[in-house]
Formats: C-alpha cells, sequence, structure tokens
C-alpha cells in the first residue's frame, strides 16, 4: 500500500485537566505541532445556552494557535445541565451538545478535528443510560452524538474533520454495525486506541477491519497509541508510526505528552526535559512525518517503508543491512548515528536510513537469514469467501472427536466476553479461539483442540522452535509430522522447545494443543517458527 498523503504525527496532551505553560513550551522544543485534547462542556456551558471560556484550562487553544499548531478536539463527557450529567442521549441533550461543540470551534481556529467520545465501546468513559443500556445499543447513541455535533459544526464550519467510532482496541464487531448505520456519513474518520495490537499485529488486523464495505473511504486516525516498556519506547515509537503509516493512517497521536500517573513512557518528563522516546518522536516529526510512504516488498519476516526518497525505517530478523549508495547514513530510533559496518536488523529495533540526496531506488541490501515459518509474522485472518486464510503455509484448525474443521475470523466485541481484537474460532466453540498470539483450546469437551499445521518440503532439514507460555491452566501438546508422532507432553510453565525435522517426502508438521483437564479452559501465549540452518553460506 502507498500512503501518498503522509501521515500527520501528534500528541495527546492534558492541558484541559492542569494547564501548565512549561509544558507546552518543551512540546514546542520537541516540535509538536498537533496536540489531542479537551475541553470541560461543564466549566464552560454553567448556564444554559451560555458559554464562558475563561481560565488557561478553557482558553490553552490559543496558546496553541500562537505557536502554529493545531488540535484534535475530544468531545465526550457530558454536563449537569442536561441528563444529570450523564453522557448526552436525549433529544435535548445532544442538541446542546451540538450546540456546544459548535462554540467551540467557532471560538478556537485551532481546531480542525473533532473526536467524538473516547473509548465509547468499554465502561470507563460512559456513564448513565448509555452505560447501562449495555453494548449492544452503545453504536446508536454514539453514532447520535456524532450526528447532533457534526450538523452543528458543519454549519458554523464545514472545514472541521469530524471522528467517531472512538474505541479501545480494533473491535470490528462493534465498529462494522455503528458504520453500516451512519447512511449519511456523519462519521468522516475512526478513532482509534489499538492498545491490545501488537505492533506486528497491526497489519492483519487493519485489514480484516477494512474489509467491511462500511468502512469504506472513511480516514483512520489513532488518536491514542503508547509503550509501557521504558528501554523498547522509543523503538515501538518508529515502529508503530512506520506500520501505521503505511497502512494509511492520517495522523497518529502519541499517548502521553507529559506525565499522567500510569505506565505509559511520555515525551516530556516531570520537569519538561525531552524523554528518549521525546528524541524519537522528534526524529520521526523531522524525517517521516508527512512524507509520502510505502511498503517495500522484502519478505514475511522483513518489515521495510521508503518514507519519500531520503528515509527508510527497518527491521526483523536478525540479518545483516549493507549500505549501497554513498551519502545514506544509519540512524536508531532517538536520531543516535551507527556504525555503517556493523548493521544488524532486530525484530524489535528500527534502523533508520536517511540519505542526503533523493533516490531512484532503495540504498541497502539484505543478507542472508535462515527463517522460513513465522507464526506471529505470518498469521492472517480469511476474507468472508475464503474457507482458509491465503496463507497456505500456517492452517488454523480445530480438531474435535478426530475431525478437522477451518477456523473463520471473528470480528472482535462482536458479544460479550470475546476479544476486542479479531480472533480465530468457531460459530459453534466461541470459547477457543486463537490470534497471532495467543491461543484458547476451550472446547468443553476432552476430545477438543486447536491445531496449527505447517507445509513442510521434502528433504529439507529444519529446526522448529516452539515456544508456549500457559497464562491460566495447562496444557497438552502433541507434535506430528506426517504420520510420525514426536511428541507428547503437558505444559503449566512456559516452555521453549527446539527440534531438528526431516522428512523425505512432502509432509504437513502439526502441533495440538488441548486444554490438559479437558473441561476447564487453558489459555496461553505462543509462537511457532521455523528455520533452514543450511539455508545461508558459512
Amino acid at each position: 500500500m502507498q500512503n501518498m498523503a503522509g501521515t500527520r504525527l501528534g500528541a495527546a496532551s492534558n492541558f484541559a485537566q492542569g494547564w501548565n505553560p512549561r509544558t507546552l513550551k518543551a512540546a514546542t522544543r520537541l516540535g509538536v505541532t498537533r496536540f489531542r485534547d479537551s475541553l470541560r462542556w461543564k466549566d464552560i456551558e454553567r448556564a444554559r445556552g451560555r458559554y464562558r471560556f475563561e481560565g488557561a484550562r478553557n482558553l490553552y487553544p490559543d496558546e496553541l494557535a500562537r505557536n502554529g499548531a493545531h488540535l484534535t478536539l475530544t468531545l465526550n463527557w457530558g454536563n449537569p445541565l442536561y441528563d444529570g450529567g450523564e453522557t448526552p442521549h436525549s433529544a435535548e441533550a445532544l442538541a446542546a451538545f451540538g450546540r456546544f461543540a459548535r462554540a467551540a470551534v467557532r471560538r478556537f481556529p485551532a481546531i480542525d478535528t473533532l473526536e467524538i467520545g473516547n473509548e465509547v465501546n468499554g465502561a470507563n468513559f460512559v456513564n448513565g443510560k448509555v452505560k447501562t443500556d449495555g453494548l449492544p445499543r452503545r453504536a446508536d447513541y454514539h453514532l447520535a452524538m456524532v450526528r447532533a455535533a457534526s450538523a452543528a459544526v458543519k454549519a458554523e464550519r464545514p472545514d472541521i474533520t469530524v471522528l467517531g467510532g472512538a474505541t479501545h482496541s480494533l473491535p470490528a464487531g462493534f465498529l462494522w454495525p455503528l458504520l453500516e448505520k451512519d447512511r449519511t456519513g456523519a462519521i468522516e474518520g475512526l478513532a482509534l486506541h489499538p492498545y491490545t495490537t501488537p505492533i506486528d499485529q497491526l497489519p492483519a488486523q487493519f485489514a480484516l477491519l477494512c474489509q467491511s464495505p462500511a468502512v469504506g473511504t472513511r480516514s483512520l486516525t489513532v488518536t491514542e497509541f503508547s509503550s509501557a516498556r521504558p528501554r523498547q519506547a522509543p523503538d515501538d515509537l518508529v515502529r508503530t508510526f512506520t506500520v501505521l503509516a503505511s497502512l494509511g493512517a492520517t495522523e497518529v497521536d502519541w499517548y502521553p505528552l507529559n506525565p499522567r500517573g500510569d505506565r505509559q513512557k511520555p515525551l516530556i518528563d516531570q520537569a519538561g526535559r525531552i524523554t528518549p522516546t521525546g528524541d524519537a518522536f522528534r526524529f520521526v516529526g523531522e524525517h517521516l512525518a508527512g512524507q509520502p510512504v510505502r511498503r517495500l516488498p522484502v519478505d514475511d519476516f522483513t518489515f521495510a517503508a521508503a518514507f519519500g526518497t531520503r528515509a527508510w525505517v527497518v527491521w526483523g530478523v536478525p540479518r545483516a543491512l549493507h549500505i549501497t549508495a554513498p551519502g545514506v547514513r544509519a540512524f536508531d530510533a532517538q536520531g543516535r548515528p551507527l556504525p555503517d559496518d556493523e548493521l544488524t536488523l532486530a525484530e524489535t529495533r528500527a534502523l533508520v536510513l536517511l540519505a542526503d540526496q533523493p533516490q531512484t531506488r532503495p540504498p541497502f541490501a539484505l543478507g542472508c537469514q535462515t527463517q522460513i515459518a513465522d507464526s506471529r509474522l505470518q498469521f492472517s485472518y480469511p476474507s468472508p469467501h475464503e474457507g482458509t486464510p491465503s496463507k497456505d503455509l500456517f492452517r488454523s484448525l480445530a480438531r474435535i472427536g478426530g475431525v478437522d474443521r477451518p477456523l473463520s475470523a471473528m470480528p472482535g466485541q462482536e458479544r460479550r466476553g470475546v476479544p476486542w481484537t479479531p480472533y480465530l474460532s468457531l460459530a459453534a466453540h466461541r470459547g477457543a479461539r486463537i490470534d497471532g498470539t495467543s491461543l484458547r483450546p476451550a472446547f468443553g469437551r476432552k476430545d477438543g483442540a486447536l491445531v496449527q499445521s505447517i507445509a513442510i518440503a521434502p528433504n529439507t532439514e529444519l529446526e522448529l522452535d516452539l515456544e508456549l507460555t500457559p497464562t491460566s491452566g495447562a496444557l497438552d501438546v502433541g507434535l506430528r509430522l506426517g504420520a510420525k508422532e514426536l511428541d507428547a507432553f503437558t505444559v503449566t510453565a512456559p516452555v521453549h522447545l527446539k527440534r531438528r525435522l526431516h522428512s523425505e517426502t512432502p509432509a504437513r508438521l502439526e502441533i495440538t494443543v488441548a486444554s490438559a483437564s479437558g473441561l476447564r479452559p487453558a489459555t496461553a501465549d505462543y509462537r511457532i517458527r521455523l528455520s533452514q540452518p543450511g539455508r545461508c553460506p558459512a
């Protein structure tokens, strides 16, 4: 996919909860030109129809404008003057909500985007009737808020982009019905917070989300993404931005700008100093944000993207990277130069290449690597018109009573008690599921198991690398190559197994996983990799 418009980079601030001029000065030094923040309706409209924008927490958009910055304004909470302060749901409260949104965009030119709601598919940011009526009706309430705000705001400023959806995670099961009901297109773009999706699973899950015609040409905006890993956060920022940009995201906003009292790594510390994550943000803003981007076709085990004609980001399974053009330098995620003669890829580390002059082709070559299969990097979801994922190397199956059944893609949060991200399952056994990182063989019977079946070429020496980390219960695991049983064991603690394999004829390697007790469901994180040790010359 090619994103010719480029992707904007922003930061989630909290000036509406506590104005701090030092934070804005630090953000300016950091190069932040887009903010995502809110205004408190109840503090601004204290008498019906009268809007008083007073005090630093209600006037901060003026300060952003003075710095040449723009604002995505999130409007979510209610006002005690309407519906008792609950999330707006009555006709009167919705009309008042729309009028407030109109007053805000009239007052503050810095606002160019409205995000209606905040993680509306959860329980933390809705209240009252909207919450107690349950998730099946949540989409109707949310759409009513979007329509009220859109109609009022567009009459004042047609240039404003209105975002809806506003979900935690990537729950297509919640978003698809919502978008199908929005026949007038009030939701111009989807606001998403893909916290529960690992970086390497973003392409597959976004692809499934976009399978619905209801998504159509709506823009995709990630108004929150973050990392809770101190040492890894700079690389997480660069890698997540790169993946989302390659998927066509209009904008991605890092959470948080400054500390919020949670584990997420900020761009600026409590003293106003720029953090290592902030260095990565500035580096992305200077060299990647706003540039046309396209993913480069390397292989399933390497992610590479070109930003314009002078920047490239690469990571993947370990292999050497050689720069092949003069005037090209390598940097880490924080923008620190790296020695050009010792460049090696890693799965969680981003290498950034910058060229002095425009290049007509990628200025690097990759060395040999031995990996040929990976359950995480090659995980995919079947389309509604396919019985199995398009990549036949891995087949995810259910085996019940000795009968194999292909798994179907479930969109996520389509009902209570299931993940908020896509997964594979059976309609008759929704408790059993598998995705790119975890599995749950919950069939409610002893003869039910999840099977990963992998095609093995003839006369090939391979090495199996199997990682299983139980997160609840115990698992019965079986390994079989063709007609030959290789092993069977029970897992109650993390296991990392390596096994050499060889088959004279074409065969399939099967890894079966069942709940050890049969009736009590067990869960585990997993990864299956195959390598060909003799593939690379010594």
